[in-house]
């Protein structure tokens, strides 16, 4: 196996406590080996951009950002965004027309703007768009007045993010009708409960690649580490491939290894065990 120079982390099931309670210390740990060996390392998630920048900065690690499932990309937590992809307007006004239909609700994405289809309290704003979508210094722009929608749509929505409390069953349905009926989108989901709607060809594995062309560093040097469907691209992209011990079944026959879970390390396990070189017995090769 080659040296490995990038390590790509999805971040809920993965690099994070359940939750989205922070970053274990054995994680952060681990972290500041592969930066002092030299290794460059991203966090890739369905997150809004500054709440992935702000436990970024929590680590004391630099860190390059690929927040939105890969639509966003910033070189530096809280930096510019240096690229962006958006759904097609027609579509995205097709999809909030489609989704006024059913009994779900919906985050509306377009770079720092954030627009919500029903209230939440401050508490509820944090578990489901992220612990720190309200903290102080972040630029995220939080609006519930659905009127705005269309603005937000001919600036660019880079995603949708649909969800219900707990049946899936309407989810099931829009996801069914939005890939028969509207062209230029990709549906994933990274939990039971939500559905992330993303421009087609925009994913976790394409700005990836497209990072890692830019630093110059082949993706058989690549590292990416996840747990669920919305990370397959980059698992699929990555030289090697890590699944958690919690991951989805689709996300572990597209990995090379296994490692522990996300409440026990495994990012840590896994930056040990392979790119460090160091005797992790809990990290083991797929067949």
């Amino acid at each position: 196996m080659e040296t490995i120079k990038l390590i790509a982390m999805d971040m809920d099931g993965t690099l994070l406590l359940d939750g989205g309670k922070g970053i274990p210390p054995g994680n952060v740990e681990a972290l500041h080996a592969a930066h002092a060996a030299g290794i460059q390392l991203v966090l890739c998630s369905g997150r809004i951009p500054d709440d992935m920048g702000f436990y970024a900065l929590d680590t004391g690690v630099p860190m390059h950002i690929l927040a939105l499932n890969g639509t966003c990309t910033l070189d530096t937590p809280l930096g510019v965004i240096t690229n962006s992809a958006h759904i097609p307007v027609q579509a995205a006004r097709d999809i909030l027309h489609m989704l006024q239909e059913y009994p779900v609700a919906y985050g509306i994405f377009c770079d720092h703007d954030l627009l919500i289809s029903i209230h939440l309290s401050d508490e509820q704003l944090k578990v489901i768009f992220g612990a720190n979508v309200l903290r102080e210094g972040g630029r995220t722009r939080i609006t519930y007045r659905i009127e705005e929608a269309d603005a937000l749509i001919r600036q660019g929505v880079s995603k949708f993010m649909v969800f219900t409390d707990n049946d899936p069953e309407p989810l099931l349905q829009v996801r069914s009708r939005i890939e028969a009926e509207i062209p230029g989108v990709d549906v994933c989901s990274s939990w039971f409960n939500n559905l992330e709607i993303n421009p087609s060809g925009a994913s976790k594995g394409v700005a990836l690649t497209a990072l890692a062309r830019r630093l110059g560093i082949p993706m058989s040097q690549v590292m990416a580490i996840g747990d669920n469907d919305n990370d397959l691209p980059m698992l699929e992209a990555a030289g090697v491939a890590v699944a958690m011990g919690n991951a989805s079944p689709h996300a572990i026959a597209a990995s090379d290894y296994l490692t522990l879970p996300n409440h026990e390390c495994g990012v840590a396990a896994a930056i040990r065990a392979i790119a460090l070189g160091e005797s992790i017995p809990d990290v083991r090769r797929l067949p």
